[in-house]
């Protein structure tokens, strides 16, 4: 099937030009923030919260005017280095939280107290984290696997997931909102590679049969997320198709982006048609299938000045231009997507559509998970296809998900607020740190590549921070002009981020009437941090795991492995979890910082 410049095509790239703003700024690695035009974002928080929310967030401002001009360069290791007023003007403003663990616990039966120090205790034990997933696999051999499950559902499923049934999800979810905290509903199934390549229409159907009963159970997490206001589902899109195919995919859109790369040999984020013909189509593995590469460079030069960008080549030859599609099909055993991916690709879409469709029809928003860096390109890919479909028209409905532990998070982030600008959809973004960091690195040294996790724990901090940082001046400066900001989820159990993040906010003057920054942290995780902030009246929300024990035992082995890595942290919480049960047994008063009425509720 050649790719050659045919009325289609010609057709195609002036639906993409029509798509794209006039302005077509040069998009390096990282592209300098600018004010720009976005699409009215949903209000969700109401009037009595946002009183609250403002009179928290008002102080005497510091001059923000150079903050917002500052432009951030690129130092060698990926991890932005923020100008120097910009960065102590943050240092200055940065809030103080002041998480107060007793708020949190008073909400807590003390059976559940009980379990919370277990757990916690068993976090703090690296030795017996480490050692956990064997003990459940020799557990499954020894045909003692009922025995496991009942210890894991009495104690971690039990304090970091909602539940297995409708009622005791909701239930939770309700709880939280009581104490003004929102939820993400979350079916914690993972899927991975298998152990073993599986090949033939018997693995590829059982494949499909497992994305459609993932689907469906997506569309039941609708359903209970609409019961509580406001609420958000989380969405992995590994569940919606066979992971062998994601990989494959992503595996050729990697490629397309990495021939980019080595072709803007400059470095100045643009290439010219000899470039792109020599360096991009020659890389891909179906770039002998092209039969015109000038027709198709015409297609992806929109504005016909003989250059073009990242975003051009992305926008123009993703997988959803069915005349780009040969270029992601292996010819032999070489990498590349096979004949029956781009079937399997338009089901994936079609699933995560309806999903989409689903939440807008409950009123419930969604959260694109990230996941292992090996399928992410295609879960940006299909994440951005819902945003242009689903983030407009007055509303922003769904959030990708961006890990900034990922040498690449920045510049990734950064190139995907622009695409939005250009076709003219809401950005909205969550940030977390990442969860996958051993898995990624162990991966990267047994098949010989580089690691995609920045070197260290402070390059990931300073990563994170910058992010939110950039962000949060995109808001201000789109506020600052009467036009709609983006939307920003800060998701992270570390208060110097939070208290950053909220110094920030108050020195630029962030209206937070329409929840355009959002806090959240695990369910069973930092409970004082998100009872704190929903004190302050600031937009929290926990995210709640939920579904059959067995499907998300990898997510309760993931949270031992994160809770032991911050041992000293963990320790501090079962001392928190003690102390209220001592008091609780000796019927002590709540400490004076908590209001008697914030106490109501709690069950001895």
């Amino acid at each position: 099937m050649p790719i050659s410049a045919s009325p289609a095509v010609t057709a195609f790239s002036r639906l993409i030009a029509n798509q794209q703003h006039a302005l077509r700024p040069v998009v390096a690695a990282y592209a300098r923030p600018t004010r720009l035009s976005f699409i009215h974002c949903h209000t969700t928080i109401p009037a009595a919260k946002h009183a609250a929310t403002t009179s928290s967030l008002t102080v005497r401002g510091l001059a923000t005017s150079s903050i917002i001009r500052a432009r951030e360069q690129t130092s060698s290791n990926g991890v932005t280095a923020a100008s120097a007023v910009e960065q102590s003007a943050t240092d200055e403003c940065r809030t103080q939280l002041r998480p107060d663990a007793s708020l949190a616990l008073a909400h807590q039966s003390l059976g559940k107290l009980i379990t919370g120090w277990f757990v916690y205790r068993a976090c703090s034990s690296s030795g017996l984290v480490r050692v956990a997933p064997r003990l459940l696999q020799l557990f499954a051999r020894l045909r003692l696997a009922w025995a496991s499950n009942a210890v894991v559902r009495r104690t971690f499923f039990a304090w970091f997931c909602a539940g297995e049934n409708e009622r005791e999800i909701v239930h939770t979810m309700r709880q939280l909102k009581e104490s003004g905290i929102g939820s993400i509903l979350d079916f914690s199934a993972e899927a991975d590679l298998p152990a073993e390549a599986t090949e033939g229409a018997a693995a590829r159907a059982h494949a499909n049969v497992k994305a459609d009963a993932f689907a469906k159970e997506y569309f039941h997490g609708m359903h209970m997320a609409a019961q509580v206001a406001h609420a958000f589902a989380a969405v992995k899109i590994t569940g919606l198709a066979d992971p062998a195919v994601l990989y494959r995919l992503s595996e050729a859109q990697s490629a397309l982006q990495q021939a980019f790369s080595a072709a803007d040999v400059d470095g100045n984020g643009r290439i010219d048609f000899a470039q792109f013909r020599d360096g991009v189509l020659a890389a891909m593995p179906g770039g002998g299938r092209v039969a015109s590469p000038s027709g198709l460079f015409a297609m992806v030069d929109c504005d016909g000045d003989g250059q073009v960008d990242w975003l051009d080549v992305q926008t123009a030859l993703g997988m959803d231009n069915p005349l780009a599609r040969p270029l992601y099909l292996r010819e032999g055993e070489g990498p590349g997507a096979v004949e029956s991916d781009v079937e399997d690709y338009e089901r994936l879409v079609a699933r995560a559509r309806a999903v989409a469709q689903q939440a807008a029809a409950k009123g419930v928003r969604v959260m694109i998970d990230a996941e292992h860096t090996y399928f992410q390109p295609m879960i940006d890919h299909v994440a951005h296809i819902l945003q242009r479909e689903f983030n407009c028209g007055g509303t922003t409905l769904v959030f990708n998900t961006y890990q900034m532990y990922r040498v690449d998070a920045l510049q990734r982030m950064r190139c995907d607020a622009e695409r939005a600008t250009r076709e003219g959809w809401c950005f909205a973004a969550k940030l977390v740190r990442g969860a996958y960091m051993e898995l990624e690195r162990e991966r990267a040294q047994t098949h010989g590549y580089e690691s995609p996790i920045n070197p260290t724990l402070t390059a990931t901090h300073a990563m994170y921070d910058a992010g939110v940082r950039y962000l949060l001046q995109r808001i201000a400066s789109a506020q600052a002009v009467g036009q709609a900001p983006p939307a920003v989820f800060v998701a992270t159990h570390n208060c110097e981020s939070i208290s950053r993040a909220l110094g920030l906010m108050r020195a630029l003057h962030i209206d937070t009437v329409a929840e355009p920054v959002m806090f959240g942290q695990l369910l069973g995780m930092q409970d004082a941090t998100s009872y704190a902030l929903a004190r302050d009246g600031l937009p929290i929300y926990k995210y709640v795991p939920y579904g059959p024990l067995d499907e998300v035992m990898p997510y309760l082995v993931r949270r031992a492995q994160e809770n032991s890595a911050v041992a000293s942290a963990i320790r501090e919480e079962a001392a928190c979890v003690m102390t209220e049960i001592r008091r609780r047994l000796l019927r002590r008063p709540l400490p004076m910082q908590q209001s008697a009425s914030e106490a109501v509720g709690t069950t001895q």
